[in-house]
């Protein structure tokens, strides 16, 4: 019995759902992400009972826990940083849950390519904060060639709004089924 494309018809749902919950309310809700994680346990857990019995259970279950565990380590480093929200971790936990360690892992590499290509110099220049920092250095640059009680103050820099994470990750599973010619 193949789980693969069955893991990735589920995944897709749970990643469209929640990119799309994520851009509308900020916030990528339990039952989807830990759905996700509980829903690729049980699968992989069952379809390995049903092709090699108690041993491919284990394996199966062993395969979608290090699938959490590889797709886990990144995010939940930068949660405790506050770089990132905790549904984020999750849905990306339960993507290596779904997925397995090797699949779950591209798809985590391509949603950050496309959150550091795409997305974060968008939001940069959106915000206005490039600005702020662009003006900063050309006073800085002034400030080298003044005299001290002559120096120009620099400018505040405004914050930036953070990061909804959750289109970045539907956009890396499907960069990694693309890539991996996995189609569901």
């Amino acid at each position: 019995m193949d789980v693969g494309s069955t893991a990735i018809w589920i995944c897709l749902a749970i990643a469209s759902a929640a990119a799309i919950w994520d851009f509308i309310s900020r916030k990528i809700p339990n039952f989807l992400t830990l759905g996700g994680v509980v829903l690729g346990l049980v699968l992989h857990a069952a379809v390995g009972y049903v092709d090699n019995g108690i041993a491919g259970s284990i394996r199966g279950l062993g395969a979608s826990l290090a699938g959490i565990a590889v797709c886990s380590i990144i995010p939940v480093v930068s949660y405790a940083r506050n770089e990132m929200g905790g549904g984020d971790v999750k849905l990306l936990a339960a993507i290596g849950a779904l997925c397995g360690p090797v699949f779950g892992f591209f798809a985590e590499g391509f949603a950050f390519a496309i959150l550091f290509a795409v997305v974060l110099p968008w939001r940069i220049i959106w915000s206005g904060a490039f600005h702020d920092r662009l003006g900063n250095f050309f006073t800085w640059l002034g400030n080298v060639f003044r005299r001290r009680e002559d120096r120009l103050p620099y400018q505040k820099v405004r914050k930036m709004p953070p990061v909804v994470l959750g289109p970045a990750i539907l956009a890396g599973l499907a960069v990694a089924i693309v890539h991996n010619k996995v189609w569901p």
